[in-house]
């Protein structure tokens, strides 16, 4: 819902239906992270009209009449009367447009300006934040002597606030340029070698370096169309991974400060990293959330197939020694090729189902596929893992097997400890099915 194009009474009316705990005006707030999309800027007070437990946002007048805009929570300071807002903008005025960035990695925000208080979050060298105003802090020594600099309360570009001290900040003001934005005009070269990165590397989610070193090729996480894509003459762009999908519409490419470049009239910032690694920052539900890609010099959908080729001579190596299997408890089992999958039927499964390894209502056939992964340590003393799909059951059965010269032994994996599609160790006291080759 696009609340800038709709006016008076109805804003209020179909707010309030989307927002259940709205009122018809909250109070004033303080600007504290500007978004010049908006015509936002640094210390604004803005008239908030409705609030979102749910989305964890608000929905705002914006400045000389321009409608309304939902925004998060985080952008604002806490609604309150005009007077007051007046007050804290007042305050914070010597540091509107201030921000900083961050020159050490894992520099701690603290909850307090101690050194020794709790550390509410842990920054990453270059990451850019807002410098909201001095404090009165305890002073801070590395053990020879008090080092140079103060206790600042800060705010992130997800919404965390705190105490950051600046001795491992490199504070600028980002109207009148300062020492930051001096320094990147005496490297124009260099900015503009950073927007060149941007546009013209492909860009996907950074998890695939660690699995593909891992030869764990996950199909639920690995997908050709995944990444971070954008198109300036449409002025679309997209960020598709496993989890979901956001796709926006943006007007141009402007840099923020830093390495750090927002997609104009759309709630997405990109920071560059290096060379082949950024970080993609944006609103989902009302929630800021970050996002790494990184580029690969390997051939995804090869990687996609020849991880759908392994799954299935893994199969056909089962079925090809098979295909039929059988226990006088356990009863039946033949697995057999269908459509580029593979089916199974499994014949006298009461007992499986008395003991609880598959559900009551599970019928004697299925799919069956290879999902998984073993550990190492399970990989000595195990063969693989496959997933049994009955007809008529809601959920999934796994199980560890071996081959063995007269048939093939299985593990029910129903307690194995799973993490991110490995199978890390095996159930506490499983049931063990030895089906023999017919």
């Amino acid at each position: 819902m696009d609340f800038r194009k709709i006016k008076g009474t109805i804003i209020l009316a179909a707010a309030c239906a989307v927002f259940p705990s709205c009122t018809k005006t909250i109070g004033y707030s303080v600007v504290l992270w500007g978004d010049e999309s908006n015509g936002l800027e640094d210390g604004d007070i803005v008239k908030v009209i409705v609030k979102s437990n749910i989305t964890h946002s608000y929905i705002i007048e914006l400045p000389d009449g321009q409608g309304n805009k939902e925004i998060p929570i985080w952008q604002v300071s806490e609604p309150e009367g005009k007077k007051s807002a007046l007050r804290m903008a007042a305050a914070y005025a010597d540091f509107a447009n201030k921000y900083a960035e961050v020159k050490l990695d894992g520099l701690p925000i603290r909850a307090e300006p101690v050194n020794t208080a709790k550390q509410v979050y842990r920054l990453r060298a270059k990451e850019i934040i807002r410098v909201l105003y001095k404090g009165k802090g305890a002073a801070v020594s590395n053990g020879k002597g008090t080092i140079d600099g103060e206790w600042y309360r800060v705010l992130t570009a997800d919404g965390t606030q705190g105490w950051c001290f600046s001795h491992n900040l490199d504070i600028y003001d980002s109207e009148t340029g300062g020492r930051r934005e001096k320094a990147a005009s005496e490297k124009k070269g260099e900015t503009d070698k950073l927007l060149q990165i941007l546009r013209g590397k492909k860009w996907v989610p950074a998890e695939y370096e660690d699995l593909i070193k891992a030869k764990r090729i996950d199909l639920d996480r690995f997908d050709e169309q995944y990444g971070f894509t954008f198109d300036e003459q449409t002025g679309k762009l997209s960020i598709l991974t496993a989890d979901g999908q956001n796709e926006q519409t943006f007007t141009k490419i402007r840099k923020i400060t830093g390495k750090q470049y927002r997609f104009e009239g759309a709630s997405v910032t990109a920071t560059i990293n290096g060379d082949d690694d950024i970080t993609v920052q944006y609103m989902e539900n009302g929630k800021p959330k970050n996002v790494k890609f990184s580029t690969t010099k390997e051939d995804i959908p090869a990687l996609i197939k020849n991880e759908r080729s392994r799954r299935i001579r893994e199969i056909q190596k089962i079925a090809g020694f098979g295909p039929t299997f059988s226990s006088s408890n356990y009863g039946t089992l033949t697995i057999t090729p269908a459509n580029g999958s593979f089916s199974f039927t499994w014949q006298n499964t009461k007992l499986l189902s008395d003991s609880k390894i598959i559900e009551s209502g599970a019928r004697g056939s299925g799919t069956v596929s290879v999902k998984y992964y073993l550990s190492k340590q399970l990989q000595s003393s195990y063969d693989g893992i496959l997933t049994f799909r009955f007809d008529g059951s809601a959920s999934e059965n796994n199980f560890i097997y071996k081959m063995t010269e007269k048939g093939i032994r299985l593990e029910d994996a129903g307690g194995a400890s799973i993490k991110n599609n490995v199978v890390n160790s095996r159930g506490q006291s499983p049931a063990v099915i030895f089906l023999e080759k017919r």
